[in-house]
């Protein structure tokens, strides 16, 4: 799978109001659960990067291994960390460690968790990143050569939790994955000059895969994209501008007001507006109540949609708050 960027795709917004239908298209964050919870709770983290000496050109020509590589790896998993309330003000230390024997987990054995302080660690070992430029020509007309320009940046990195107080591993795995940047132009080489150079992409994907990494051990913050109505009165009007600039509490006072209106499909988009306020707000079971309400009054088609989000989320919150105490 290749993360694209600057060509995001948001079916569900994208499709989601009509066309007759006035809404506005925000971005919220949402707190994800994740699979391979680690308890931090009590813990003194603190991540490894694991750093060999290249010995061929190919090595290098691909950063495999490469110390500063390595190391922003190593930043990533540190800065997804501490964007995590009960870790926001730790400091999660990165230290780096030369290893002659890149493929054995044993070989961590000689870190000294008493010199350091830490029980906790979370190692980095073998970053590879093979950043390319492609270019492919589109189609050629009376005005000259369109082309697509690409920047990829392959990358693959292994990881593991070492419990110092236990001597054990766990939670090992290796992602790869494709960071794309792409752009259709008519001027290639000036199209190059914005797009991230291949060694600029290089240190890009080190850090996103340290991100990504992270975010398999604790829940995490994601940007996602919602929609609410804006029907014609101006109340509801400013109850939009409340919404888009976070006033959560001053849009409620109006939807609700209208979510009683005699106009069913004013009602009924209004309780659907306080569905989206009531997730942003963490409460998703109330959120699914004002979706039924909304239902009952008007059957706005996106109904169904949204309610799968919401049903979602309200299935992994038991899960989220759990794993949010043993941070």
């Amino acid at each position: 799978m290749k993360r694209i960027l600057f060509l995001a795709s948001f079916a569900w917004v994208a499709i989601a109001a009509s066309a007759a239908d006035d809404y506005r298209v925000i971005t919220i964050q949402v707190l994800k659960s994740t699979k391979d919870a680690v308890s931090f709770n009590g813990r003194s983290p603190a991540i490894y990067a694991i750093l060999y000496v290249s010995e061929t050109g190919e090595e290098r020509d691909t950063f495999r291994n490469d110390s500063l590589t390595a190391v922003e790896t190593a930043i990533g998993v540190k800065e997804a960390l501490e964007e995590f309330e009960s870790l926001a003000d730790y400091d999660v230390p990165v230290y780096t460690f030369y290893s002659f024997c890149a493929d054995s987990l044993p070989c961590y054995d000689t870190i000294d968790a008493a010199a350091t302080g830490h029980d906790l660690f979370i190692v980095v070992r073998n970053v590879q990143i093979a950043p390319y430029q492609h270019i492919e020509k589109r189609y050629s007309d009376d005005y000259g050569n369109y082309f697509n320009v690409g920047v990829f940046a392959p990358y693959e990195a292994t990881f593991a939790v070492y419990d110092a107080a236990g001597k054990t591993y766990s939670h090992e795995a290796t992602l790869s994955d494709t960071l794309v940047w792409s752009k259709d132009t008519w001027d290639v080489n000036l199209t190059l000059t914005e797009l991230p150079s291949t060694e600029e992409s290089a240190h890009l994907a080190a850090t996103e895969v340290g991100r990504l990494y992270a975010r398999r051990l604790a829940p995490f913050w994601l940007s996602v994209q919602r929609f609410f109505f804006v029907p014609s009165a101006n109340d509801l009007r400013k109850a939009a501008e409340h919404a888009e600039n976070g006033e959560w509490t001053e849009a409620m006072q109006v939807w609700e007001r209208y979510a009683g209106h005699n106009n069913r499909r004013v009602a009924a988009q209004s309780a659907f507006n306080m569905a989206l306020a009531c997730e942003v707000n963490g409460h998703y079971e109330l959120a699914l109540e004002w979706l039924q309400y909304a239902e009952k009054l008007y059957a706005i088609r996106e109904i169904a949609g949204y309610r799968a989000i919401l049903q979602r989320r309200f299935n992994e919150s038991r899960i989220l708050q759990q794993q949010l105490q043993d941070l």
